[in-house]
């Protein structure tokens, strides 16, 4: 039986993680009423035919009017919004979470808005589509409190996640750091494309590696604006350790310093690959034991890592180049 069954929970903000915990919630307990509400109204329709809310709500008050969870799912900059509309219809053991990607500012609207209502932060660490079997970030507020707490580990526990308690500083700026830089620097690309003199010719050169950089671009709009706004000394400080590293790269290229450069994109080339085969640096095994060959991630494809990695054991040695790569004449 869930952890959270009989329980009358409320979303608010029926979009993507909305509407993707309301689903996965629904799917493992029959015996749960999730009620939804978007100012977008065909958000909370698609929502109710796709099974992500058992009941659509048509305004605040009836959304949250007697529920026991209250979930906020809307763009951080919404949240002060959400707070106004839905301080007078609270029941007085509510517990609201919400899951922005910015804290500092929920916290401070929730004092001043909500003083006497407990709040906590959710954060999905999400790799895919699914909200089931993932990290979940858990950020303390001023207003949270030991059933808060408790309350959004059950959650998290329904879903078969794993609860990462997170400081809000380090929260904001972490997420900042992995969720908004990018959304920076693929503006920050297509702008100087765009506003090039040659951007026609170069229109003509847009393939699949510039569509991939520019994917956080996909977003909404008010997301992006969102994140960037509620977190912006965080960011700053993310750009300027960016534009170092970039001073660096052109301190190499200055001085046509091939070998630094080698070391520098096969460094990044690993540390890529352990991205992409769940390598924790936390895990107390040495990360580079599990980093496969790029030979041993292309016969993966075919016949599987363990295969793959005894199969390429097994073939001479790859002839490389003074930088350490394949050679290939």
């Amino acid at each position: 039986m869930s952890k959270l069954d009989n329980q009358k929970i409320s979303i608010i903000g029926n979009g993507e993680v909305g509407s993707g915990i309301g689903a996965s919630l629904i799917k493992l307990n029959e015996n749960i009423m999730v009620k939804g509400f978007d100012t977008h109204k065909e958000k909370s329709e698609i929502s109710l035919k796709s099974n992500s809310i058992t009941q659509l709500t048509n305004n605040y008050e009836e959304c949250v009017k007697d529920s026991d969870i209250i979930l906020v799912a809307t763009p951080t900059s919404s949240i002060y919004e959400v707070f106004e509309n839905i301080k007078d219809y609270l029941s007085k053991n509510v517990v609201i979470i919400d899951t922005s990607d910015t804290k500092r500012a929920v916290n401070q609207w929730a004092n001043e808005i909500l003083p006497e209502i407990g709040i906590i932060g959710i954060n999905p660490f999400k790799k895919n589509q699914s909200f089931e079997n993932i990290f979940w970030g858990v950020v303390n507020y001023d207003n949270s409190n030991k059933n808060t707490y408790e309350v959004a580990s059950k959650l998290i526990d329904d879903l078969s996640g794993q609860v990462i308690n997170i400081d809000i500083m380090e929260h904001d700026s972490f997420s900042g750091l992995v969720e908004t830089i990018p959304i920076i620097l693929s503006s920050a690309l297509m702008n100087l494309s765009n506003d090039s003199k040659s951007w026609k010719e170069i229109y003509r050169f847009i393939g699949n590696r510039f569509n991939k950089f520019t994917d956080s671009l996909d977003n909404e709009p008010i997301n992006s604006f969102s994140s960037i706004l509620t977190n912006s000394d965080m960011l700053l400080e993310w750009i300027r350790i960016y534009i170092t590293e970039l001073l660096k790269l052109e301190k190499m290229l200055e001085n046509n310093s091939e070998n630094d450069i080698a070391d520098y994109i096969q460094k990044n080339w690993e540390n890529k690959l352990k991205i992409m085969n769940n390598i924790d640096p936390n895990a107390s095994q040495s990360a580079t034991d599990f980093i496969p060959s790029a030979s041993e991630n292309i016969l993966s494809l075919f016949v599987g890592s363990r295969a793959a990695k005894f199969l390429t054991k097994t073939k001479p040695a790859v002839e490389t180049d003074k930088y350490g790569f394949k050679k290939r004449v």
